[in-house]
């Protein structure tokens, strides 16, 4: 076996220099964009496989060291996800086309979400290669956990389907992997554990003063901040609901970050919510910020809230933390397992209920209380284990157990 490893990703229905915050370029573009960076310093070499929608070429860019951006023309143009699962054998055809022509070999495949895992279901019996799979959400969940979502009989299927199909499944959380369990009665030793990574050098803490002055929010208000699409999945209805219990003597504003035109209905039905709870004048609709501009949100911030239904990670999480800004949550993703580590309770809140009360309690006390400001004290030293370069190590580790299994 090669020292290095070459490896095919694939994230077929969204590219991840798309613009991060819009509706299909969340948190599963930061994972592959911190993921390959990482992989590649390391001296990996790694290949993304996305669509390109408009122009007639296949167009390759070298996102970083090691890592390439390719994106191949199918002639299908622009489709929808549900689409794109109608036409999965084109795409891997034009795939291994163009890896024919540039004489491309790899040691594995790794797919994200399920349209990809369609996509290297194909490839894998191509290749002959292991194929990996990471889910990001899962269609059930989303339909279980949250009010509204009505993820289709297809994804459901598929999902399964490629759960007993791939030769290992990656989950970010402990709870997505017991999850899958209970879903699906997979072998435990099918399922990997491989946290999400997070960039601490654009992660940092900093001035709140300064923070406040960069994002345009007032020098004495109390900023409690909320990152995320405007899906309903997210739970900003909660967030608002417990705005209205904080008392309104506090100088507070709610400030939503994330967003675009994908989401102006939620968006507006939001709006027109806040207006009934009589806090129009309470919350920002900040839209959607550039990632490298988020730190300055979160050092503004007193206190960032996540009152998601579901979240099959939960980085905003980590993002916050590591700006020793403090988090309120509900019990998804990783949430559990940074609460158990000694130390965490200073910094984050778990509210198992979507009691408004309960939540604004929580953060009426923290914005009440002093800030943490103390790098060496504070709650970036939780996440040690969270960094890209430590991923990566177990992500390689965890490929080399595959291949060997298959030798």
């Amino acid at each position: 076996m090669q020292n290095k490893l070459n490896i095919a990703f694939l994230s077929i229905h969204s590219s991840p220099l798309g613009a991060l915050g819009a509706k299909d370029t969340g948190g599963m573009s930061t994972y592959l964009l911190g993921m390959t960076e990482a992989l590649g310093t390391a001296g990996h070499l790694v290949d993304i496989y996305t669509r390109a929608v408009a122009g007639t070429n296949s167009e390759v860019t070298v996102m970083s060291a090691n890592v390439r951006l390719i994106a191949i023309n199918d002639g299908l143009g622009r489709l929808n996800k549900y689409e794109l699962a109608l036409h999965t054998n084109a795409i891997s055809e034009t795939i291994e086309i163009f890896r024919q022509q540039h004489n491309n070999h790899y040691d594995l495949v790794f797919s994200h979400y399920w349209i990809s895992g369609l996509v290297g279901q194909q490839l894998q019996a191509k290749w002959r290669l292991p194929h990996l799979l990471m889910f990001h959400t899962l269609g059930r969940a989303k339909n279980e956990l949250c009010p509204g979502e009505s993820e289709p009989l297809e994804r459901l299927a598929a999902e399964k389907e490629l759960a007993f199909r791939a030769d290992l499944v990656i989950v970010a959380a402990q709870s997505e992997k017991e999850r899958l369990l209970n879903y699906y009665s997979l072998e435990p030793s099918r399922i990997q554990v491989i946290p999400i990574g997070i960039d601490r050098k654009l992660f940092r803490p900093f001035s709140r003063s300064v923070a406040k002055q960069k994002a345009g929010l007032g020098a004495a208000e109390k900023i409690i901040l909320a990152v995320g699409r405007l899906e309903p999945i997210k739970g900003f209805d909660l967030l608002l609901a417990v705005a209205a219990c904080i008392d309104p003597a506090v100088d507070f504003k709610v400030v939503l970050v994330g967003g675009d035109d994908q989401g102006k209905d939620l968006a507006g039905d939001l709006k027109k919510t806040a207006g009934w709870l009589n806090l129009s004048d309470r919350v920002v609709f900040a839209g959607r910020a550039a990632y490298d501009f988020l730190p300055y949100y979160y050092n503004a911030a007193e206190v960032t809230v996540i009152p998601s239904y579901y979240e099959s990670f939960g980085l905003v999480a980590l993002e916050s933390l590591a700006c020793n800004t403090p988090v309120i949550a509900g019990p998804v993703g990783v949430i559990p397992e940074l609460a158990k580590i000694p130390g965490s309770d200073s910094y984050l809140h778990l509210v198992a209920e979507r009691s408004p009360a309960l939540w604004a309690d929580q953060i009426s006390w923290i914005i009440a209380s002093s800030p943490h400001d103390d790098p060496a004290t504070g709650a970036g030293r939780l996440l040690k284990p969270y960094s890209w370069p430590v991923v990566a190590e177990s992500f390689i580790e965890t490929c080399r157990s595959v291949l060997n299994n298959k030798l």
